[in-house]
């Protein structure tokens, strides 16, 4: 019987992280026992299938080992729409991706060998989980959670495939030149916010809505140095009309975090919001593309048992 599930991105067998699969296998049978399997992904949505059938099945345990994109699909196996189907069992994360945004909130090892050793020591921890209902890409209302961030505007249109990665490197560098590239060419978009029930909040043009649980995204950036994870409340930071000249010499700030203190910046704890616009703006969860607005998040209180 399975009794830790391990779902790791299928990427991840080729290459120099391939060649280490064998000796991590090796160690969390080590220290887990025979009961410990491993299920490489071939395609997009397999984590979440995965997740979905173990958690069904009665597996104990799960633990996510790739990148924010792959604890995206697995969190999703947890959700049927807003209600965790298996709340006691926990999850766990072996980080091997280029970002590792979400980990990093939770101040784990960002190497996988010590994150496999950090296992051995970990302890329950609940926490929030953010929820989207927004229009997807064939134009049908759709539901999905969210456990680091959020992001409508700029990040949305480059997850769309309207930047500029074409011709950058592969990796964390390059995802971070491709971010640069994209906010220095987006038009900037007007939307309307409906905080807490509070109507009619106009906010734009602006340049990126971001809905934060978590603390980095972008591959590094410090994008709400306040979020908690388990404060029930979600971080809603708006980035006004930045020309390009303001994004270059502020890009240290939007990496350090000191960029909140900007005028053109606004920052809000809430636990419910909706976004609207008349224009056509990407939605991203997690680093992954969604669909576009109009959309509604709400907080999912200590609703996701984490095990780290």
């Amino acid at each position: 019987m399975t009794d830790l599930l391990v779902i790791a991105n299928g990427r991840f067998q080729r290459g120099w992280t391939g060649r280490r699969w064998d000796r991590v296998a090796v160690r969390l049978r080590e220290l887990f026992g025979d009961g410990v399997e491993i299920s490489f992904t071939c395609r997009r949505g397999d984590a979440t299938q995965y997740a979905r059938q173990a958690l069904v099945a009665g597996v104990g345990w799960l633990a996510a080992a790739g990148g924010d994109g792959t604890i995206h699909e697995v969190v999703n196996g947890y959700f049927e729409k807003d209600r965790n189907i298996q709340p006691k069992s926990p999850l766990s994360f072996l980080p091997c991706g280029s970002g590792n945004d979400w980990v990093r909130t939770l101040g784990l090892p960002v190497d996988l060998f010590q994150a496999v050793e950090a296992l051995a020591h970990a302890s329950p921890h609940l926490v929030d989980v953010g929820h989207a209902r927004f229009q997807g890409l064939q134009g049908t209302v759709e539901e999905r959670v969210f456990l680091n961030v959020a992001e409508a505007g700029v990040g949305g249109r480059m997850t769309a495939g309207k930047g500029v990665a074409g011709w950058l490197p592969a990796g964390r560098l390059g995802y971070r030149l491709c971010s640069l590239a994209t906010a220095l060419s987006h038009r900037p978009q007007c939307l309307q916010l409906i905080i807490d029930g509070t109507t009619g909040l106009a906010t734009g043009p602006i340049l990126s809505l971001i809905v934060a649980g978590g603390r980095y995204f972008g591959g590094g950036m410090h994008c709400a140095p306040m979020a908690r994870p388990d404060d029930g409340l979600l971080e809603t930071i708006t980035l006004g009309n930045f020309g390009w000249a303001e994004i270059l010499l502020k890009i240290g700030g939007f990496f350090s975090g000191s960029y909140l203190d900007d005028p053109k910046v606004s920052h809000r704890s809430v636990r419910s919001l909706e976004a609207i616009s008349g224009e056509e703006v990407y939605l991203e969860l997690d680093g992954e593309l969604a669909g576009t607005l109009p959309a509604t998040f709400t907080v999912l209180r200590h609703s996701l048992r984490l095990r780290y």
